[in-house]
């Protein structure tokens, strides 16, 4: 399972009953009120490491909810009830919602902070792949390899995945919107061949029902489906605009995956009363 952080609670009389309701409302999913339960449970706990590890665990619950403003403010008082007892799993967590929130600097900055704090070789290598995943956001393909370079661990695809990413090139948004002018060319450079077909598919059809209802002298059906054309062909422009962004984003997803690997670090709840964090793969 990798490394495991692991710290008993104080108390000896601790046992998980005073949990279990805020791990079935984790268990349904409903994160924030698992969320209040276990900050409940902080504020009850007159041991402050105890309360520390409370306060993580709620600030836990605000990430998995997405809710990364109310997270650190958990953070936050978790640092404040022990200052040092959960160093390393606080900088995991802020980096975590830094990288939610697309706040690349920060959360390259908290994973360094990680691998400066962990004491396992497998807790440093998941922290650097993490802080170069965050530079690569950044466009920052020299940082992202130095973030990696003397990382303990297998590193190898993550290093293979920077050099693939800065291999190639991103899509330029203007050059598919001129090629959108002939419809399906801007999907096509962006390597959309489906919405390419079905762009030059309704075009035709719009073309041969404008032909058909001229022919026929029927100018109503003529002026909706000549409508229905402008409006799709200046689709196609926009939307080979939007396929070169979408491409761009693709790519970068695909290099910071690999860069991440399938390691995740999660708080092992089936463990409460024992605070733990261990790997899953």
């Amino acid at each position: 399972m990798g490394w495991l952080f692991c710290a008993f609670f104080a108390c000896a009389t601790f046992a998980a009953e005073p949990a279990r309701l805020a791990l079935e409302l984790d268990a349904e999913g409903r994160r924030e009120a698992a969320a209040i339960e276990f900050r409940r449970l902080a504020l009850a706990d007159e041991n402050a490491e105890n309360a520390a590890r409370w306060f993580w665990l709620a600030a836990y619950e605000y990430a998995q909810g997405q809710e990364g403003e109310r997270s650190n403010r958990m953070l936050d008082r978790v640092e404040d009830a022990a200052p040092l007892a959960l160093s390393a799993p606080v900088a995991w967590l802020r980096a975590e919602n830094a990288m939610q929130d697309k706040d690349w600097a920060s959360a390259a900055f908290h994973f360094d902070s990680l691998q400066l704090k962990a004491d396992g070789d497998d807790v440093r290598e998941f922290a650097a792949r993490g802080s170069a995943a965050a530079r690569l956001r950044e466009q920052d393909v020299a940082g992202a390899r130095r973030a990696l370079a003397d990382a303990p661990g297998e590193l190898g695809s993550a290093r293979a995945a920077i050099d693939r990413y800065a291999g190639r090139r991103d899509k330029k948004p203007w050059v598919g919107g001129v090629l959108g002018i002939v419809p399906g060319l801007g999907y096509l450079y962006s390597g959309e061949y489906a919405n390419a077909a079905r762009s030059i598919i309704l075009n035709s059809l719009f073309l041969w029902g404008m032909a058909e209802t001229a022919a026929d002298e029927d100018w109503g059906v003529f002026a909706v489906l000549t409508f229905a054309e402008f409006t799709w062909y200046s689709g196609s422009i926009y939307g080979g605009i939007d396929a070169a962004h979408r491409h761009n984003e693709r790519r970068l997803d695909e290099g910071v995956r690999e860069i991440r690997g399938e390691k995740k670090w999660r708080p092992d709840l089936a463990q409460v009363p024992v605070f733990s964090l261990t790997f899953e793969f």
